[in-house]
């Protein structure tokens, strides 16, 4: 049961300054550059907060790693709340996911950077396994939701065949560090159509 109150407040806000404070460093300078010190003094935090609600640097990161996670899951949320309970529309799950994904490549680029950069240097420990295995399995939920509103016979397959291509598009452009993202829009539609009619 999470603890209420202006006390258990406070100490969650501290806690998500922490944690924002490492995706910024992660983004900028590496997973390398986190240390408790230096994200104490990101965050603005006493270096003792940042001990007591983490007690080493893969804590720290692997909470950074869960809150980029859940962040993606909400955008992907909302889309699928703003599109409602209407028949699946491909063209316009293509015209959000291509907002939402030029969006992650610009105005959340940092965020994303950080997503990458996080994934591989938590690749194969217990925590990292634990949040892909949720941040999946929130999306395929979402994913199969807006699909059983759809013709597709395999919303499970589909859902992850979606996921996989947006994702390979996102490390794509990052990689390149490629500005001119206009292409990007027929390229979510084309996937989209090619994946699910």
């Amino acid at each position: 049961m999470p603890e209420t109150g202006p006390r258990a407040e406070a100490s969650r806000r501290v806690r998500d300054a922490i944690v924002a404070a490492t995706v910024r460093i992660v983004a900028r300078e590496g997973v390398a550059a986190v240390t408790h010190r230096r994200v104490a003094a990101e965050a603005g935090v006493a270096l003792s907060s940042t001990t007591w609600h983490f007690a080493t640097k893969a804590d720290i990161l692997e909470a950074a790693l869960r809150w980029t996670a859940r962040r993606e899951v909400d955008r992907i949320g909302a889309i699928a709340d703003r599109l409602g309970d209407t028949d699946f529309d491909a063209a316009a799950w293509a015209d959000e996911l291509a907002d939402w994904l030029l969006e992650q490549l610009t105005v959340e680029r940092e965020i994303a950077v950080a997503l990458y950069r996080l994934q591989v240097e938590l690749l194969g420990s217990e925590g990292a396994l634990t949040v892909h295995g949720e941040w999946g399995e929130e999306l395929r939920a979402v994913g199969e939701g807006v699909l059983e509103r759809s013709p597709t016979t395999t919303p499970d397959l589909d859902v992850r065949l979606v996921v996989a291509a947006l994702d390979g598009l996102r490390m794509g452009v990052l990689n390149s560090g490629e500005q001119d993202l206009e292409w990007l829009r027929p390229a979510v539609r084309r996937q989209l159509q090619a994946l699910l009619g």
